[in-house]
């Protein structure tokens, strides 16, 4: 039993109520933050030994589907948290003390890219940068940060050609935040870029970004991203039926779109389709949760192709839902218009690029993947 999901499945209907108004304030309001902590949304991957859920990872895609349903900018923000404490429990106790310190229920946001520059000092490190795409910045208490190595004016590369890096955790009072996030969908996430000028950070508080485990929970991490797709290709097929329920008639014609055949045809190809993404979705969670202290780069390259796979199907069902739903889905009043935005601003993100295919194609055939760590 899920009691997250239970919660969750109660606070559902209040936010889908609020959607318009998280799209309009481009961030959670406060009432809503408090009712997702309350539910249990951010301590879901918060470590046990300092009073998270630590559930598993079926048990948070679950959460994060359902809450997609509802609105696709809140499951965002909340798998964004949940990511952040995946990679946080990577780290020494000593920095899940700091972290953790005012409980388990604590907001953290990051970047996986590598969009600063970091140089080892004699007390730990010194890291500045700018990185875009922070989801839920504006509330985070701290920051997963990843660096590239800086020895003097030069970046030192392995012997594959890739710089080294760190995450680094950065405590919010170090960072400032850029007003950036003004884009076509997923609005309310607060997406924005953090910068960091000449912090200090003690040396407990970093990761190897090689390092086997944080590289197994970043990849497990692309499930996050599918959850959300597989949510909210849900949710715009049950827009979409709702609409033709209440006797939609399409223009210039004499029957309801409900007793199209055309429309029931392509209506029952995408449920089927959206069911489709959600068995790969839950088939490769179980196998990642499975496989914790397991990892091997085939098995985290069949977990990213298959992230992508989700995305991309999902991405069609909605397509295909606000394509049937005619004139009436272009207007703001209707949900599809911004389920489309967002499902389109998601698959923007690079867990649902094709690269994924490729590494996985290359290491089924024993090539070189060209990508580093894996």
């Amino acid at each position: 039993m899920n009691p997250t999901l239970s919660r969750v499945r109660d606070l559902a209907s209040r936010v889908a109520k609020r959607a318009e108004e998280v799209e309009r304030q481009r961030g959670l309001p406060d009432d809503l933050v408090d009712d997702l902590r309350e539910a249990g949304c951010f301590r879901m991957f918060a470590p046990a030994s300092h009073g998270g859920d630590q559930l598993d990872l079926p048990d948070v895609l679950a959460v994060l589907e359902e809450l997609a349903r509802a609105d696709a900018a809140t499951s965002w923000t909340v798998g964004q948290v949940a990511l952040s404490h995946l990679i946080v429990r990577c780290a020494p106790a000593e920095a899940l003390d700091d972290v953790f310190a005012d409980g388990p229920d604590t907001l953290v946001a990051g970047a996986v890219a590598p969009k600063g520059r970091a140089r080892e000092t004699d007390d730990g490190w010194r890291v500045s940068g700018q990185w875009p795409f922070v989801t839920g910045c504006p509330r985070a208490a701290w920051f997963y940060l990843s660096c590239v190595l800086v020895a003097g004016r030069s970046v030192p590369v392995g012997p594959d050609g890739v710089p080294a890096t760190r995450i680094l955790f950065v405590p919010a009072r170090d960072t400032r935040i850029v007003d950036t996030w003004r884009v076509l969908g997923l609005r309310g996430t607060a997406s924005h870029d953090v910068t960091v000028e000449d912090a200090r950070v003690p040396g407990h508080r970093a990761v190897a970004a090689q390092d086997a485990e944080a590289v197994h929970r970043i990849a497990q991490s692309s499930l996050i991203i599918g959850a959300v797709a597989v949510g909210l290709a849900d949710g715009a097929l049950a827009d979409l039926v709702r609409l033709a329920a209440d006797g939609k008639r399409p223009a210039l014609s004499a029957r309801r779109l409900a007793a199209s055949t055309v429309f029931q045809d392509r209506l029952g190809e995408a449920q089927t389709v959206q069911r489709a993404a959600r068995a790969l979705l839950y088939a490769e969670a179980a196998e990642a949760q499975a496989a914790v202290g397991a990892s091997t780069s085939l098995r985290r390259a069949r977990l990213r192709a298959a992230a992508a796979q989700v995305t991309s199907l999902c991405a069609q069902v909605v397509d295909t839902a606000h394509t049937l739903a005619g004139g009436t889905a272009v207007y703001e009043t209707s949900p599809l218009q911004r389920r489309l935005r967002d499902m389109r601003t998601a698959t923007q993100h690079f867990v649902a690029g094709r690269d994924s295919y490729a590494t996985l194609g290359a290491l089924a055939v024993g090539e070189e993947t060209g990508t580093g760590p894996l």
